[in-house]
């Protein structure tokens, strides 16, 4: 009787503390393709201040105090690389490259405090920053590393080791910082990262750093990248542009920049009402397919622009532009049906004194359909979801393809909010919200705040898109008018444009406007 009561006892005790004790919940199911590999794709960002001091930091001007993310807690630099980190430290606020706006390197881009888009294919995988528009392209096909070229952002080829996704990133100059404090490598450097997701919300990132004329010995980097789950799309940080506009070296165009006052533009007939000649070709035959029945347009191209980013209409060489075939198809006279003011400021753009109001010159993003034709390659990475475009020229444009909605009309970017859709085999992309700031070309041709562009992509074959774009503008245009042209499919890897951090041209086209501004 007594053991039996000690038995009761001892039962409802313990059924007591099991469900008092707290429930580990059971891990969750990683997202994963249909390939079986781990799904990366979403809008990730650290949470470290690493971006400021990779080690052990108190707080100083614009870094928050952390602890190290480097395992053993310490950089192992050699004595006199110990030196100039230092000397680097003392004179950060001036000489870290990520102040001039200058591409942050690899692994630092990784863990700025911007977040960033991560677009998964089986060919490659796609890492688009907010941070200057900036990307990386990881080819995971079993390609090898280029010969001697070096590069900003360095080279990076993946593969994958279980669930692991393991980068290789090679071919660095020297030029980038590990962080705000100093920390610094040659151009040694060679990265080998790792990202494992831990749930369905982090990865953790890893990235070994090994340098022989810097370091001791190779050294290691951890920390979590956690996903965005308030954000919908990346947004614009143009950083340059940002900097010259705030010191004045970059200037409004009251009839061109977004006012911002809510005053609409004044209303346009649409492009449907004007007779011309058939929208996109019918497909080519031979196309690639995505395993969806959608046409594969992913790869690497190289426009024929026909001369357009000197001038859209037929022209001939001057002693300052090549000649062009024209690409205007509408207009039925293939000229831009500009108004009177447009008219008179396209001339005043052709001064040689005006070339340094080109954004481009500045190396800001070319805008659309400017980016379609400017003589740079680009990689296109498709996704059920998304469509993104790499420009060489350093800058992304990510095209939605789920039905989202444009952003409010007070949101206004470079490359604009594009959304896309298929229609039988042509992609559909409606771009809004653009800001106003580009030009058409290096002839100064306009475009305000007030324009919208469709385009549209058709495969007429393997290794041809034939591309158009519609663009309605009722501030600068009588109507909307409509250019084409050809895209072709290339062999290659995509190159590095590091157009502001190697701009040479700047400063003349300042001197000569300073000049003429001196003559009046």
């Amino acid at each position: 009787m007594h053991t039996h009561h000690l038995a009761t006892i001892l039962a409802i005790t313990l059924t007591s503390a099991l469900i008092a004790a707290p429930r580990t919940p059971a891990p969750q199911p990683l997202p994963r393709t249909s390939d079986g590999k781990p799904d990366l794709e979403g809008i990730w960002q650290a949470s470290s201040t690493a971006a400021a001091d990779l080690e052990d930091h108190a707080a100083r001007f614009n870094m928050l105090a952390g602890r190290s993310v480097v395992a053993g807690a310490e950089i192992p630099y050699q004595p006199w690389a110990a030196a100039k980190k230092a000397e680097n430290f003392k004179n950060r606020q001036t000489a870290d490259p990520l102040s001039k706006c200058f591409l942050p390197g690899v692994p630092r881009i990784m863990y700025l405090d911007f977040p960033f888009q991560i677009f998964q294919t089986t060919q490659a995988i796609a890492i688009a920053f907010e941070w200057s528009l900036d990307y990386r392209l990881i080819y995971t096909d079993g390609s090898r590393h280029p010969d001697e070229t070096t590069f900003w952002m360095g080279d990076s080829r993946g593969r994958w080791d279980g669930d692991t996704l393991v980068v290789d990133v090679a071919n660095h100059n020297d030029l980038t910082w590990f962080d705000m404090a100093g920390d610094f490598h040659s151009d040694a450097l060679h990265v080998v990262e790792r990202y494992r997701m831990t749930d369905p919300d982090t990865i953790q990132y890893e990235a070994v750093v090994e340098d022989s004329k810097v370091f001791t010995k190779p050294w290691t980097i951890r920390l979590p990248l956690h996903r965005r789950t308030d954000r919908d799309r990346l947004f614009e940080y143009a950083c340059q542009a940002e900097a010259e506009e705030l010191n004045g070296a970059f200037t409004r165009e009251e009839r061109t920049w977004y006012p911002g006052n809510g005053t609409a533009p004044p209303p346009m007939t649409p492009a449907a009402a004007y007779k011309r000649a058939p929208g996109a070709p019918p497909t080519g035959a031979n196309i690639r397919r995505k395993p969806d029945g959608k046409p594969d347009l992913q790869g690497f191209y190289e426009p024929d622009g026909g001369g357009a980013n000197w001038g859209l209409e037929k022209h001939a060489d001057d002693a300052l532009t090549p000649p062009g075939r024209g690409v205007i198809i509408d207009p039925p006279d293939f000229t831009l049906p500009m108004q009177p003011w447009a008219v008179e400021e396209k001339a005043d753009r052709n001064r040689s004194e005006r070339g340094y109001d080109d954004p481009t010159a500045h190396c800001f993003p070319a805008g659309v359909p400017r980016s379609m034709y400017i003589p740079t390659s680009f990689y296109i990475l498709q996704t059920p979801d998304y469509l993104v475009i790499l420009h060489e020229r350093i800058a992304w444009r990510i095209v939605a393809l789920r039905g989202r909605e444009h952003l409010p009309d007070t949101m206004r970017l470079w490359q604009g909010d594009s959304i896309g859709h298929w229609e039988g085999d042509t992609l559909v992309v409606d771009t809004a919200n653009l800001n106003g700031k580009t030009w058409l070309n290096e002839v100064g041709e306009i475009v305000s705040y007030a324009e919208h562009v469709v385009e549209r992509f058709t495969p007429a074959g393997p290794a041809h898109i034939q591309y158009e774009a519609t663009i309605t503008d009722p501030v600068v245009y009588t109507r909307p008018w409509t250019i084409a042209l050809p895209i072709r499919r290339a062999k290659g890897d995509l190159p590095e444009a590091a157009c502001h951090e190697e701009d040479h041209d700047l400063p003349h086209l300042k001197a000569i406007k300073d000049a003429a501004a001196g003559k009046k």
